[in-house]
């Protein structure tokens, strides 16, 4: 309760610091949603507790015009805030001339129904900000998460998970009729649609999709990806598309069927097999702008889009880009951690370099010991609290040897130190082919995701056999 405590007071302290604000907590001070935001002026603040939230009063929320901004505590976790709307409405209408001072953050809307946008529908020239939030089986006739129409109609959709989300016809997460939404930062995954099974664009306006990663969304007719038609101008940048599908152009559809020509600007992003997996049909002009690459990605895994040491996108975004000021990536870190912007939704971050001891300082391989042991201490920019133990291997540079895991990890508080003892034998098995030292390398990760490594040398004895016939075969060399 402390630490939701401690979040709460966070985030009103960041939405507030501009101009004195209200706070109306949801439910210590109305019992639902829409009361706060009905009681609510210009740039007051709605902070709801976490729980679940359904029924009338907790869904179909309006602004009503006002520069509010409505905020969770969490968007996954046992703290986390969720609206969650039953399949029998929407979450938010914003149809009143909402600028970007009109505000929903650290959110999840689950279970959303609507015609238009299933959790979200902003028209009428409305343009909301739109952060931190997660979209999850959402569904509408188009936009099963998120649909904005009209011109004058620009979200702002940054930092947002939108996953598992359909559509009747187009546009599984996001549809976009006539208006120039703007989506950064995003990771938009497994979402399905006839066509459009991520994002259905169509009518005069000016998507822009930038930072973002596209993944695994489906469409049973065309465009697994993104569907650009009938005169929507579309920029892509610095984001990724990999392992949409769909019967016909798995990745892109351009194309128009009127007589206005729709164009898509790429730039600097990573799409799989574009040449056949982009399709420009009558009408339609794909412009293949500097920095684009077709290449695996290197995601950790099928189910986790964060980027690994050796992927080509790290750092091979645009390098002119600049982010905006405490601009982040998915996880709330800063953007442009190296050389330059990393292609997609995630900021790879190099590991940060922990203090190591490794015990005993001189291994005899002939010896019977049961323990090599390590020994973390607490650094500048870390904490021994901050390790999380479950992620914690060894390795030898360039092994081709898998990391192996602690026997036991014990975290000693006083003396901020972590100790985690290794089997000897499988370290003496990776080390049978050094002769005089060998260095060794422990490697986890931070409580917030950030990588640790960390390396001490040790001084290796071979078996008296090897070292003889390693002494035999260099006096040969010098006899030759």
């Amino acid at each position: 309760m402390k630490h939701i405590k401690v979040t709460i007071c966070l985030i009103v302290a960041l939405i507030t610091a501009s101009a004195p604000a209200a706070v109306n907590y949801v439910p210590d001070d109305y019992p639902n949603i829409q009361a706060a935001i009905d009681a609510c002026h210009d740039y007051d603040v709605v902070i709801i507790a976490p729980g679940t939230y359904s029924g009338t009063g907790n869904r179909n929320l309006r602004f009503n015009g006002k520069a509010i901004t409505v905020s969770g505590t969490n968007v996954s976790g046992e703290n986390a805030t969720v609206i969650d709307c039953m399949g029998s409405a929407r979450g938010f209408l914003f149809f009143m001339g909402e600028d970007a001072n009109s505000k929903i953050t650290t959110l999840t809307i689950k279970n959303g129904y609507g015609f238009s946008g299933g959790a979200v529908y902003c028209y009428n020239n409305s343009s909301p900000t739109i952060t931190n939030c997660t979209f999850i089986e959402n569904s509408a006739v188009f936009g099963g998460a998120i649909a904005c129409a009209n011109s004058k109609t620009k979200p702002k959709i940054t930092n947002c998970t939108i996953k598992t989300n359909s559509a009747l016809v187009g546009g599984g997460a996001l549809y976009c009729n006539g208006a120039s939404p703007k989506i950064s930062n995003c990771i938009i995954l497994e979402n399905h649609a006839p066509q459009g099974g991520a994002i259905y664009s169509h009518n005069t306006g000016n998507p822009t999709i930038e930072n973002c990663t596209i993944g695994k969304n489906s469409a049973s007719m065309s465009a697994g990806g993104i569907c650009c038609y009938n005169a929507s101008n579309l920029m892509l940048e610095n984001s990724i598309l990999w392992q949409n599908g769909a019967p016909y152009a798995p990745e892109i559809l351009v194309g128009n069927g009127g007589t206005t020509t729709t164009q898509l600007l790429i730039s600097y992003c990573d799409i799989k097999d574009p040449l056949r997996s982009v399709i420009n049909e009558s009408g339609g002009t794909v412009d293949w702008l500097p920095g684009n690459i077709n290449t695996d990605p290197c995601f950790v895994s099928t189910t986790d889009y964060h980027l690994l040491e050796d992927s080509l996108c790290i750092n091979a975004g645009d390098p002119a880009f600049v982010p905006q000021p405490a601009e982040t990536d998915i996880d709330g870190e800063p953007r442009i951690s190296g050389l330059a912007i990393d292609i997609g939704a995630d900021e790879y971050r190099l590991a940060i370099v922990v203090d190591v001891n490794i015990m005993p300082k001189t291994l005899n391989l002939e010896s019977e010991g049961r323990w090599i042991t390590c020994i973390i201490t607490s650094g500048e920019t870390y904490s021994i609290s901050d390790i999380d133990v479950t992620t914690i291997k060894l390795n030898k540079p360039n092994s081709l040897l898998l990391p192996f895991e602690p026997f036991r990890t014990n975290i000693n508080s006083r003396q901020q130190k972590l100790i985690s003892k290794f089997s000897r034998s499988k370290v003496q098995s990776m080390l049978e082919s050094e002769l005089n030292s060998a260095i060794l390398t422990v490697t986890g990760t931070l409580n917030d995701g950030t990588a640790f490594e960390g390396s001490d040398s040790i001084k290796i004895i071979q078996p008296a056999k090897e070292k003889n016939s390693y002494y035999s075969q260099s006096r040969k060399k010098k006899q030759q």
